[in-house]
Protein backbone atom coordinates (compact mmCIF):
# COMPACT_ATOMS: atom_id res chain seq x y z
CA UNK A 1 0.00 0.00 0.00
CA UNK A 2 1.06 3.44 -0.53
CA UNK A 3 0.41 6.15 1.19
CA UNK A 4 0.50 9.68 0.50
CA UNK A 5 1.35 11.84 3.44
CA UNK A 6 0.44 16.10 2.43
CA UNK A 7 0.73 18.50 5.21
CA UNK A 8 -2.33 20.95 5.26
CA UNK A 9 -1.09 24.64 5.82
CA UNK A 10 -4.22 25.35 7.50
CA UNK A 11 -3.76 23.07 10.17
CA UNK A 12 -0.23 24.27 11.41
CA UNK A 13 -1.30 26.23 14.54
CA UNK A 14 -4.39 24.55 15.68
CA UNK A 15 -2.76 23.10 18.70
CA UNK A 16 -1.61 25.85 19.91
CA UNK A 17 -5.06 27.36 19.36
CA UNK A 18 -6.40 24.32 21.13
CA UNK A 19 -4.19 24.94 24.04
CA UNK A 20 -4.89 28.97 24.33
CA UNK A 21 -8.96 27.84 24.46
CA UNK A 22 -8.65 24.98 26.81
CA UNK A 23 -6.07 27.85 28.67
CA UNK A 24 -9.16 30.47 28.64
CA UNK A 25 -11.82 28.10 30.12
CA UNK A 26 -9.58 27.00 32.86
CA UNK A 27 -9.02 30.44 33.86
CA UNK A 28 -13.01 31.68 33.34
CA UNK A 29 -13.65 28.53 35.93
CA UNK A 30 -11.36 29.69 38.31
CA UNK A 31 -12.46 33.25 38.41
CA UNK A 32 -15.97 31.88 38.75
CA UNK A 33 -14.73 29.53 41.95
CA UNK A 34 -13.21 32.95 43.33
CA UNK A 35 -15.48 34.95 43.35
CA UNK A 36 -17.61 32.15 44.71
CA UNK A 37 -15.77 31.82 47.72
CA UNK A 38 -15.00 35.17 48.12
CA UNK A 39 -19.37 35.91 48.31
CA UNK A 40 -19.42 33.20 50.99
CA UNK A 41 -16.56 34.71 53.12
CA UNK A 42 -18.62 37.98 52.96
CA UNK A 43 -21.83 36.51 53.74
CA UNK A 44 -20.21 34.43 56.73
CA UNK A 45 -18.73 37.59 57.62
CA UNK A 46 -22.49 39.51 57.64
CA UNK A 47 -23.67 36.84 59.45
CA UNK A 48 -20.89 36.81 62.47
CA UNK A 49 -21.16 40.71 62.34
CA UNK A 50 -24.83 40.57 62.67
CA UNK A 51 -24.74 37.65 65.73
CA UNK A 52 -22.53 40.02 67.41
CA UNK A 53 -24.77 43.27 67.02
CA UNK A 54 -27.71 41.59 68.48
CA UNK A 55 -25.90 40.52 71.28
CA UNK A 56 -24.61 43.75 71.84
CA UNK A 57 -28.31 45.34 71.76
CA UNK A 58 -29.08 42.45 74.27
CA UNK A 59 -26.33 43.69 76.71
CA UNK A 60 -27.72 47.19 75.96
CA UNK A 61 -31.37 46.14 76.66
CA UNK A 62 -29.99 44.56 80.14
CA UNK A 63 -28.11 46.79 81.33
CA UNK A 64 -30.82 49.68 80.83
CA UNK A 65 -32.77 47.15 82.89
CA UNK A 66 -30.52 46.54 85.54
CA UNK A 67 -29.66 50.63 85.72
CA UNK A 68 -33.35 51.64 86.43
CA UNK A 69 -33.93 49.07 88.84
CA UNK A 70 -31.80 50.95 91.30
CA UNK A 71 -31.72 54.40 89.67
CA UNK A 72 -35.09 55.42 88.27
CA UNK A 73 -33.65 58.42 86.78
CA UNK A 74 -30.86 56.90 84.67
CA UNK A 75 -29.83 58.54 81.70
CA UNK A 76 -27.55 56.60 78.99
CA UNK A 77 -24.34 58.40 77.85
CA UNK A 78 -24.01 56.75 74.49
CA UNK A 79 -22.24 55.08 72.81
CA UNK A 80 -21.14 52.11 74.86
CA UNK A 81 -17.69 50.51 73.19
CA UNK A 82 -17.74 46.80 73.82
CA UNK A 83 -15.30 44.53 71.53
CA UNK A 84 -15.25 45.07 68.40
CA UNK A 85 -18.72 47.29 68.41
CA UNK A 86 -20.61 49.08 70.36
CA UNK A 87 -24.53 49.86 71.68
CA UNK A 88 -26.61 52.42 72.29
CA UNK A 89 -29.75 53.12 74.31
CA UNK A 90 -32.62 55.18 74.55
CA UNK A 91 -35.15 55.71 77.19
CA UNK A 92 -38.36 56.95 76.46
CA UNK A 93 -40.38 58.01 80.04
CA UNK A 94 -43.91 57.23 80.23
CA UNK A 95 -46.41 54.50 81.07
CA UNK A 96 -44.62 51.86 79.81
CA UNK A 97 -41.13 52.60 79.58
CA UNK A 98 -39.61 52.45 76.20
CA UNK A 99 -36.19 51.07 75.96
CA UNK A 100 -34.60 50.97 72.50
CA UNK A 101 -31.03 49.15 72.41
CA UNK A 102 -29.00 49.29 69.26
CA UNK A 103 -26.18 47.46 68.46
CA UNK A 104 -23.51 47.80 65.88
CA UNK A 105 -20.88 45.64 64.71
CA UNK A 106 -18.62 47.01 61.48
CA UNK A 107 -21.82 47.88 59.06
CA UNK A 108 -24.56 45.30 61.25
CA UNK A 109 -27.13 46.94 62.81
CA UNK A 110 -29.37 45.43 65.06
CA UNK A 111 -32.34 46.77 67.59
CA UNK A 112 -33.67 45.17 70.45
CA UNK A 113 -36.69 47.33 72.04
CA UNK A 114 -38.64 46.85 75.31
CA UNK A 115 -41.54 47.73 76.71
CA UNK A 116 -41.48 48.14 80.97
CA UNK A 117 -43.58 49.31 83.35
CA UNK A 118 -42.89 50.03 87.28
CA UNK A 119 -43.95 47.23 89.51
CA UNK A 120 -46.86 48.43 91.77
CA UNK A 121 -44.59 48.64 94.94
CA UNK A 122 -42.34 50.46 92.95
CA UNK A 123 -38.74 48.23 93.70
CA UNK A 124 -38.67 46.83 90.19
CA UNK A 125 -39.61 46.64 86.38
CA UNK A 126 -42.03 44.63 84.55
CA UNK A 127 -41.10 43.52 81.48
CA UNK A 128 -44.23 44.23 78.95
CA UNK A 129 -42.69 42.94 75.23
CA UNK A 130 -39.25 42.07 74.35
CA UNK A 131 -38.97 43.11 70.62
CA UNK A 132 -36.46 42.02 67.24
CA UNK A 133 -36.02 44.45 64.80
Amino acid sequence: MFYVQTRVASQSGSSALLALMALLLLSLWGWGLITLSLTELSMAASYRDGTAALYLAEAGAKRALVELHYNPDWQPRNPYFEGRGSYSLAITAGTPIRIEATGTVHRSVRKVVLKVVRNAEGAGLIIISWNYH
